[in-house]
């Protein structure tokens, strides 16, 4: 018997040969099975849907190491809160308002500024002491000068709830004397009874009628 003619060689099967329909490797090649994104500037951080740094060409959010925003230091101070004349801190705005009554004519002043406590001290018993003095040679001036007294009361509140200040960056004022000290204050103690005596009998007077 003869023994039959072996395959043609173009035709012989290879177990390892590559199956001509694969698809070689490129950039349209499927990922193995579970489908992780392909690295680049589109990926996902590990474990969260945030973008890698470079998404977008964003910069990152992250904080320095120990920085919170609720500790302390975590933000520089605001500028501009210290005294305007000495630099010193803590300071508040201030407006103290002051009177000048000349017979015919009148002027009304006022020194408004962030000031500390003894800038602010300063300020207030130079502008009362001078009004108390100047402020009631006029018919309405009279009556302004008063409550222009006890509007700077409402400053001087202000200005004693302010601790005492510290790291001052240059000379601050001088408070001096209080205001009854003064011998402007002296000067304007009179007018300043009179006019108080004469709104007590005004009042007396009412109460009596």
């Amino acid at each position: 018997m003869s023994t039959p003619p072996p395959p043609h060689p173009a035709y012989q099967h290879n177990p390892y040969q590559q199956n001509p329909y694969q698809q070689n490797p490129g950039p349209y090649q499927q990922a193995p099975v579970g489908y992780p994104q392909p690295s680049g500037p589109y990926e996902q951080a590990p474990g969260g849907y945030g973008q890698a740094p470079g998404g977008y060409g964003q910069a990152g959010y992250q904080q320095a190491p120990g920085a919170h925003p609720s500790a302390p230091g975590a933000y520089p101070p605001a500028p501009g809160v210290g005294c305007e004349v000495c630099g010193a801190s803590p300071a508040a705005p201030v407006t103290v308002r002051g009177h000048q009554g000349m017979l015919v004519i009148m002027r009304q002043l006022h020194r408004r500024g962030t000031f500390c406590h003894t800038c602010g001290l300063a300020v207030f018993r130079k502008m009362q002491s001078d009004t108390m003095a100047q402020g009631w040679w006029g018919p309405m001036s009279m009556f302004i000068t008063p409550v222009t007294l006890l509007i700077n009361l409402f400053a001087l509140a202000r200005i004693r709830k302010l601790p005492a200040p510290v790291a001052p960056q240059g000379p601050g004022l001088d408070p001096g004397r209080p205001v009854f000290a003064r011998p402007m204050g002296m000067v304007g103690l009179v007018p300043l009874l009179g006019f108080a005596s004469l709104v007590l009998l005004i009042l007396v007077g009412l109460a009596a009628g």
